[in-house]
């Protein structure tokens, strides 16, 4: 079949090179598309769907007129539901569970309140160190501040007291009125 002089297959081929390329280009450079215009409002973008869609459709109906000689609306119908719920499949099992992990990262250091850590770079009074946290998924070296009014050393035993801005906020177990999370 034939559509604006060109062969199907022509059509479905370059639609496929520039979905592809289009979706690498918004891989590397997508967040500074959604700053600079302003869409993209959920964790998943609604583009990444859409690029993905169209190169899974020109893909699969490039392979379906090359390799099949049905009708040519038959096999646009159906790499249309083929990409369809590939897409959708891929919201639900990759897109999404990453999304949520990214989500989880700043609900994981409220979990490390009251936990016990060791300084394993000094922390001096006006400035940052890390501490060390242990968990059951392995160890942790997170940056981290002072609430007292005195410099913490290397290999002291710390409570966190809270978290600001990412930063753990620490205190000599010494001096501390707390007891530690096990």
């Amino acid at each position: 079949m034939v559509l604006f002089g060109y062969p199907l297959e022509t059509i479905y081929l370059y639609g496929f090179i520039i979905a592809t390329i289009l979706t690498v280009i918004y891989i590397f450079f997508g967040d500074i598309f959604e700053s600079i215009f302003s869409f993209g409002g959920g964790s998943v973008s609604v583009v990444t769907l859409l690029l993905s869609f169209f190169a899974m459709l020109c893909g699969l109906s490039y392979i379906g007129e090359y390799l099949f000689s049905f009708n040519s609306i038959l096999i646009f119908v159906a790499a249309f539901a083929i990409s369809f719920i590939g897409v959708f499949i891929m919201k639900i099992l990759i897109l999404k569970p990453i999304a949520e992990a990214e989500q989880n990262t700043v609900q994981r250091m409220d979990e490390f309140i009251g936990c016990k850590g060791e300084v394993i770079t000094t922390i001096p009074t006006e400035g940052f160190g890390e501490v060390l946290i242990s968990s059951q998924f392995g160890s942790n070296a997170i940056p981290a501040k002072t609430i007292g009014k005195k410099d913490i050393s290397q290999g002291t035993e710390v409570i966190i007291e809270g978290v600001q801005d990412g930063v753990l906020l620490v205190q000599n177990i010494a001096y501390s009125l707390k007891k530690p999370k096990l």
